[in-house]
């Protein structure tokens, strides 16, 4: 056989093996390839041409955006242009992320959205550069296929027909602004189970309608963010409230609490347990975690209302597994503090069920080596203590931590430095 005449065989026998490939086989590989490259495969084949074309799912990532948008604003729009122009069938998942970009105008971007909106997209995302302010386009709140969203620098402001969306399922958005056309952005979401709130502005004027609900995280709100609205979400079982600041007062965060009797992940941050404390130390809490699996905590230790409640937590839990500890800088001279934690009541009946327990020190303050060594007594299911320092080790408190008594023959106790 020729040398011309190998070549064309060896070719042959490739494309019949590209072409053998399963059309889920196929989708899978062009998904994951950016997508200029996914446009390139029409060539390898016959059967291959258009499948590109027909991807269910389109991912615009920040790679792919930033290349486009450095070579010029016209470019990159002409691209997206194409591609949704020469795509066929419908949009199931779409991702747009221009972030660190800045745009003359946005109206290509509300174009784009229209476009997937009429073509049955489920999942969005939209992750938008904080140079440019970008207002939602009405498309999306008449959009009822979305099942999940996804949203960076957007401006969330509904029309006042907006009815909700019947059937999303996630929501994610950060860092975006809430403008009611009334009193309130009001969201019905019936099937909503995820809900995270990261670094939004205008939160009080948020109004969330979703019983289902079974995931809840609001991180650094710029305002206040009213939790009344959850108070008829009886399904929730992850609850993380982080570096935040409410309207509410100590009755209405305790209220929620009593109200989420299926809650199984719970993290609170220093704030809040001085919120709940009132900085008194308490008596007992007005409601049992039964369920609670996974408790974390930032606490500082020199504050005696914080640890107390960090405490009565604890004890309230009674089917606690998992225990995280994050420790706020303390102050040494806790005597308060340091008084309460070697009293008998401090943890009078041990920890049954806890098996886990990863304490973040701060720099092995008296108070701090004082609740270990209570935990470890009282922990007799205890199978690993990891506790890890901000500052440098300390030989010396690496031998009075081991000395500790434990309630556990099997707890195995480690000590390393903090690592991001």
């Amino acid at each position: 056989m020729t040398q011309d005449g190998e070549r064309a065989a060896l070719e042959g026998d490739r494309e019949d093996r590209i072409r053998g490939l399963p059309r889920n086989v196929t989708d899978l590989i062009l998904e994951l390839l950016p997508a200029q490259d996914a446009a390139r495969t029409s060539i390898l084949s016959r059967n291959w041409r258009y499948i590109w074309a027909t991807l269910p799912n389109l991912v615009l990532d920040y790679d792919f955006c930033r290349k486009l948008i450095e070579e010029s604003e016209s470019m990159f729009k002409l691209a997206v242009d194409e591609i949704l122009l020469l795509h066929m069938g419908n949009i199931v998942k779409f991702i747009l992320d221009t972030r660190g970009a800045h745009f003359s105008s946005c109206a290509d971007i509300d174009k784009w959205v229209l476009y997937v909106t009429r073509n049955g997209v489920k999942k969005l995302t939209l992750r938008i550069s904080n140079l440019n302010t970008y207002t939602l386009p009405p498309s999306i709140f008449k959009c009822s296929t979305l099942t999940d969203l996804e949203l960076t620098n957007c401006v969330f402001k509904p029309p006042s027909s907006f009815l909700g969306f019947p059937n999303l399922i996630s929501l994610d958005l950060q860092r975006t602004t809430f403008v009611p056309t009334t009193s309130f952005c009001v969201i019905k979401a019936p099937l909503l189970e995820d809900l995270s709130l990261n670094m939004c502005h205008g939160s009080q004027y948020l109004n969330i309608i979703s019983p289902g609900l079974k995931s809840l995280y609001v991180r650094d709100s710029y305002y206040h963010l009213v939790l009344n609205c959850f108070m008829n979400c009886k399904d929730l079982r992850v609850f993380k409230l982080d570096f935040y600041k409410v309207a509410d007062e100590k009755s209405t965060l305790e209220k929620l609490l009593i109200s989420l009797p299926a809650l199984e992940v719970l993290h609170l941050d220093s704030y809040f347990l001085e919120l709940l404390s009132a900085d008194v130390v308490p008596n007992g809490l007005p409601f049992t975690l039964n369920f609670l699996r996974h408790l974390s905590l930032c606490v500082a230790f020199d504050h005696l209302g914080q640890t107390s409640y960090a405490l009565q937590l604890i004890k309230n839990s009674p089917n606690l597994r998992k225990l995280v500890i994050w420790v706020d800088a303390t102050d040494d001279d806790a005597k308060a503090v340091l008084k309460y934690l070697d009293s008998p009541s401090c943890l009078e009946r041990p920890l049954n069920k806890l098996e886990h327990v990863s304490i973040n020190i701060y720099e092995s303050a008296k108070a701090e080596l004082c609740f270990v060594k209570q935990l470890l007594s009282r922990t007799p299911s205890l199978l690993r203590m990891r506790i890890s320092q901000k500052t440098d080790i300390d030989v010396d408190i690496a031998l009075e931590l081991m000395r500790f008594p434990r309630a556990s023959p099997r707890a195995e106790l480690s000590y390393f430095p903090y690592q991001d």
